[in-house]
């Protein structure tokens, strides 16, 4: 038997420096405690390859040692780890890790020409380690100083080091190296007037364009970036500079407090202190001396700075440009001008748009790319393409998308043509396999198509009611059911998803509009035009969706902003918080399922109860069914919706009969005490309502089968037993038998064949997923698929990831 991973989707973690890239266009990026690698330039496969685990706690940084044995990423974690990660023949592994800062969080990275690593933590040190990864030396800032970003370069003309340090103050620290081989506090650079979050080293032409000086560029959280110049200066120089600055010291010191009088009079100049900073280091037996100056104030984020790099020199390019992110959404291209001015030749993102903030600044291969990660996850992608007149332009791709918080449930629409997860990220999210007619490959790619809902509470599970109608709980009282608008059905026909929903185009409202502070999407009959008065409170306005058919993948924004559903029905009756919600089988002659069911947080019986609706009129179908103690887990509904299955974590499990005239189900077995610790899965194997599974926390999974015709008794057949508490199950007929996975707290999935032998079902593991391709969080939901004889399995856990695995048997 073959696993194959056919699909991850991850969100990136809000960090700034989380993410490298090497040369070639690999990005590794922190994903919860999972470092995910994303080929940028590849065109047979979308988004994150692969995930490489390891870290215990979330990673913080990533930064890139490119070398001429190969490439590295290094990343450090909240846990104060470090870890090594070299490719040999494509295969990525961590080939050494070790606690740097033991109970603090790694908080920034650097690395020297020399192959040196400096890190440094949440514990106000700075600590260097060699090529052998021993600790070389430790440099302690004031109490409170927490180091932001480090980097190294050496200086020009030399083969001395320089390290900056930005930190929780103002200052810019810089080191140098004695001759006994340790960092020193050579000097402090001034300026900034909050925390510095962002450093990056470049080689730069001098003035004369006779040698090379460097550039060293600091964002910090006060909007602006700072260039400062490092430059050689001959020896008899910097001694007459010396003395001069002696004499001026006294004088300046009285025209300071003048000036500070003024300012707090809001009479200040402004000006921006442009004084030469004396740099004496040791390069061998030589003594040399360094200018250090600010070269340049760059006015143009409207909030903090996360990330700076320069670009790599080009043939079309000598001279290295700088990129920018920040927390006000925009990333910047700076370039100067003929006359030395840096301004902002390309500016993206939304000005005061959706999102939060920008967080990476990556040049992507060759600087004809640059890519950001945003706040809710997503990274965007920008590429620089000719345009129709010859002028290169930049235009906007689709990046990779996923969860920034816990995936709690998924589930494949009635057709099985596509998957929709929720999560703690409080969105909802629809991913497919797309062939897209005007795709230079006629390769079929999965990616995120759509995200129907944008929630103000945590999101807890979802059912599909009919291919275009879903419902889905969340961290509230209240279900809520949607449905698709006019471009998302348009569009799973354009991206090559389905075409069964030919004949519902047309017939659907155009979007959606989410009112100031509410948290309905209402549907949206027509555009609105310019002239129309949109419904504003305060500072707020009505955030209004148009769907629009999709042509290529989506990007991003258009996910954010032109994919919600219009909400359709709320469900109320729960005295609390929504846990699960279920759907009785849609068929094709119905417009969709006629029966939802759904539960919610309890610790009494009054509450435990599960709560059916008619999907004609959103009544209660029947009587509230009470019987469970604790919170109901899961409900399933049998393939022919003739018995009701519920499990909770009273440890017991119950079923219950449809009475279709009546029109009620009524309990008609209940297993007390099934399992010893609560039970947090069940379900029936897909078209058999003969045979189901539960887990639990006990560490096992049990197989039960009637006994009798009517099913009103039933046995445990077979009982698996695991070394962690079992979380998910889904079972699939296979041959005379079963397909059943089954997931587990830590993060493993297993595949077990299940088969009929004299009246029982034995239980036979077909394979343990690997390590490398399975989750590092609780698999809080499994979903079985079968399309063209080939079987698929869908994952989704703690650890932020939805995974698709083709299974070949």
């Amino acid at each position: 038997m073959r696993v194959n991973p056919t699909y991850i989707s991850i969100g990136s973690n809000r960090s700034s420096s989380c993410s490298a890239i090497t040369p070639s266009g690999l990005l590794a990026f922190g994903a919860g405690k999972l470092l995910a690698l994303w080929d940028t330039e590849s065109t047979s496969s979308h988004g994150v390859q692969r995930t490489l685990p390891g870290h215990k706690g979330q990673i913080t940084t990533v930064k890139l040692v490119s070398s001429s044995s190969g490439d590295k990423f290094i990343s450090g974690d909240t846990n104060g780890e470090i870890r090594v990660w070299s490719s040999t023949g494509g295969e990525w592994k961590c080939e050494k890790s070790w606690t740097a800062h033991e109970g603090s969080s790694i908080s920034a990275i650097g690395i020297s020409p020399s192959g040196w690593i400096i890190t440094g933590g949440s514990d106000s040190k700075i600590k260097i380690w060699d090529e052998e990864y021993k600790e070389k030396q430790v440099i302690k800032l004031e109490k409170g100083r927490l180091p932001l970003d480090l980097d190294l370069a050496t200086l020009p003309g030399s083969k001395a080091p320089i390290l900056a340090v930005g930190a929780t103050d103002r200052l810019i620290r810089i080191y140098t190296l004695t001759p006994n081989h340790e960092f020193t506090l050579s000097l402090t650079l001034e300026g900034h007037e909050d925390w510095v979050r962002c450093l990056s080293f470049t080689s730069y032409p001098s003035h004369d364009q006779t040698k090379e000086d460097l550039f060293l560029a600091s964002g910090a959280q006060d909007n602006f970036i700072r260039l400062w110049r490092v430059s050689s200066i001959p020896a008899q120089q910097a001694e007459q500079i010396q003395i001069d600055e002696k004499k001026e010291a006294s004088a300046e010191g009285l025209d300071l407090l003048d000036e500070f009088e003024r300012r707090l009079n809001g009479e200040g100049s402004g000006q921006i202190s442009t004084k030469a900073h004396i740099l004496a280091v040791q390069d061998g037996p030589n003594p040399l001396r360094y200018n250090i100056t600010l070269e340049a104030l760059l006015v143009g984020h409207e909030s903090g700075l996360t990330n700076l790099h320069w670009s790599s020199p080009s043939p079309t390019q000598p001279n290295p440009l700088l990129l920018s992110t920040a927390s006000d959404n925009s990333l910047i291209i700076w370039v100067p001008s003929s006359d030395g001015i840096w301004i902002p030749e390309h500016r993206f993102g939304a000005i005061g748009g959706r999102g939060l903030s920008f967080y990476g600044a990556i040049w992507g291969k060759g600087g004809r790319s640059v890519l950001a990660s945003g706040w809710n996850g997503g990274w965007e992608r920008w590429v620089k393409t000719a345009g129709e007149d010859g002028e290169e332009e930049w235009q906007v791709k689709s990046g990779t998308n996923g969860h920034y918080g816990d995936v709690q449930s998924l589930s494949w629409d009635p057709r099985e043509e596509y998957l929709i997860s929720v999560g703690t990220d409080q969105t909802s999210r629809i991913h497919a396999t797309t062939s897209l007619a005007s795709s230079s490959t006629s390769t079929s790619q999965w990616a995120e198509i759509a995200r129907p809902q944008i929630h103000g509470y945590d999101m807890t599970d979802i059912a599909f009611i009919s291919p275009l109608r879903f419902i889905s709980s969340a961290d509230e009282k209240v279900a809520r059911v949607f449905d698709a608008p006019e471009g998302f059905v348009e569009s799973l026909r354009t991206l090559g998803v389905s075409e069964g929903s030919k004949a519902q185009e047309g017939l659907r409202p155009k979007g959606a509009t989410v009112p100031p502070l509410g948290l309905s999407n209402r549907a949206l009959q027509k555009a609105p035009a310019h002239s129309d008065k949109i419904e504003k409170e305060g500072m707020n306005e009505a955030i209004i969706s148009i769907s629009h058919t999709l042509t290529s993948l989506p990007t991003e924004e258009e996910l954010a902003t032109s994919t919600l559903w219009p909400e359709m029905e709320k469900i109320y009756g729960h005295g609390y918080e929504l846990v699960c919600v279920a759907s009785s089988h849609y068929t094709l002659d119905q417009a969709g399922s006629e029966i939802v069911a759904t539960s919610s947080k309890s610790t009494n019986l009054e509450h435990s109860g599960i709560r059916l609706y008619s999907t004609n009129n959103w009544e209660l179908y029947g009587e509230v069914l009470k019987g469970h103690s604790l919170t109901v887990t899961r409900i399933q509904f049998s393939h022919d919706d003739d018995l009701m299955l519920s499990c909770s974590r009273d440890r017991s499990w119950r079923l219950f009969k449809h009475n279709k005239d009546r029109k009620s189900y009524e309990p008609i077995v209940e297993q007390e005490k099934a399992h010893a610790r609560m039970i947090l899965d069940c379900c029936f194997a897909k078209g058999d309502s003969g045979v189901f599974a539960t887990a639990s926390r006990d560490k096992t999974v049990k197989i039960w089968i009637p006994t009798n015709e009517d099913k009103s008794n039933w046995k445990c057949t077979e009982t698996i037993k695991f070394n962690e508490a079992t979380t998910s199950v889904d079972m699939i007929p296979y041959q005379d038998g079963y397909l059943l996975a089954v997931g587990t707290e830590i993060g493993s999935m297993s595949i077990y064949s299940l088969t009929k032998e004299s009246g029982d079902i034995k239980a036979e593991v077909l394979t343990t997923l690997d390590e490398s391709i399975s989750h590092v969080g609780p698999v809080n939901r499994l979903a079985w698929r079968r399309q063209d004889g080939k079987y698929q399995l869908a994952s989704c856990s703690d650890d932020r990831s939805v995974r698709v695995f083709d299974i070949e048997l």
